[in-house]
């Protein structure tokens, strides 16, 4: 798959467009994927600020008044989640995810020593371009070319990785803006079911445009009645459904992922070694049952016994909860605190 997206799709492209124009368009890619530019922040701030004041004056002031079924608690409950949101969204822009340097550098290799299992993490593996050892769990970006300690993935949202100090701010703006977008749908359904217990929409009669016919009320009529009469509200309520059942599953996921004591980066790390050594069993033993000499045979299960010791050194998922696992990335020290305790110890 990935050869696929960065291999395969350029070079079509590239035939298709011509040399002098692929350039261009790689250059686009390049910056759009492999720097660390604020264009998503901008779309973010766009669509997060524009979609909140559409609904705060397509639904709030203009449909929530008088309504059977809505109220303007709901205004205010909906206005204050909102401001939830944009101040998660601040903090997880603002708060590194624990960059390693020279400075921190044993801090974190000590940190998570007992991970090093010398299969998915090697002791004493250096990176290359940051000239320091890399502790279990973390990574190098490329995108923001730093090592980060417990990496989890790289956000073009809030510009920068997700790792161990900001993985706690990284999940409240997740869940935060899967409620705010599921309790926005959940209004948008009372106060449309307001609407319709309102004006009687049930019991009416609508005139085809066309044919001048009188139609009894069904619920297709309705809908497009409402959409028509309501498009703008409409709108912002199917995007809070779609953005909501999104969220709520990303949010779930991560939940999942705390509760296992991993992050993205490991489970895709170990998936892919667990595969390799399922692959490689699977083609020693092919080879066992072709081997002939007693020599071939000796050496193929010398092999096998080889993958199968590696395959054993992994270390498996831990099942911690998603309580202790909630306490334990949310008891975890702002990177700020980390280089004040860096500090202190050198100072003793």
């Amino acid at each position: 798959m990935n050869r696929f997206v960065f291999n395969t799709i350029p070079m079509i492209i590239k035939k298709i467009l011509g040399e002098r124009i692929f350039r261009v368009f790689q250059r686009g890619i390049d910056y759009f994927f492999y720097s660390n530019h604020p264009l998503v922040q901008i779309f973010y701030v766009l669509v997060a600020v524009g979609g909140y004041l559409v609904y705060l004056y397509f639904g709030f002031l203009e449909l929530f008044e008088n309504n059977p079924f809505v109220s303007h608690l709901d205004t205010a409950i909906g206005s204050t989640m909102a401001l939830f949101c944009f101040y998660s969204f601040f903090q997880a822009c603002r708060y590194r995810p624990g960059i390693i340097n020279k400075e921190n550098n044993k801090v974190y290799v000590n940190e998570f020593k007992e991970y090093y299992d010398n299969v998915v993490y090697n002791k004493d593996n250096e990176c290359k371009t940051c000239n320091i050892i890399k502790p279990a769990r973390s990574k190098h970006c490329r995108v923001c070319n730093v090592c980060v300690s417990r990496f989890d993935h790289h956000c073009v949202w809030i510009r920068q990785c997700v790792g161990q100090k900001n993985y706690k701010y990284f999940v409240k703006f997740i869940i935060t803006h899967a409620i705010l977008c599921d309790y926005g749908a959940y209004l948008g359904f009372r106060c449309i079911w307001g609407i319709i217990v309102k004006e009687k929409l049930l019991e009416a009669q609508f005139r085809d445009p066309v044919t001048k016919q009188r139609l009894q009320a069904t619920w297709g009529i309705i809908a497009q009645y409402l959409f028509y009469k309501n498009t703008m509200y409409i709108f912002i309520v199917i995007l809070c459904i779609v953005m909501g059942i999104a969220l709520t599953f990303f949010a779930l996921y991560h939940l999942y992922m705390i509760g296992q004591d991993t992050t993205t980066n490991e489970k895709m790390k170990r998936s892919d070694f667990l595969n390799f050594f399922d692959e490689e069993t699977e083609r020693l033993q092919k080879q066992l049952k072709d081997a002939k000499s007693p020599e071939d045979i000796k050496q193929v299960n010398t092999k096998l016994e080889q993958v199968k010791q590696c395959q054993n050194r992994i270390i498996p998922i831990k099942q911690i909860g998603i309580w202790k696992g909630l306490k334990r990335v949310f008891n975890e020290s702002d990177e700020l605190d980390q280089k004040i305790k860096i500090n202190n110890k050198k100072k003793q």
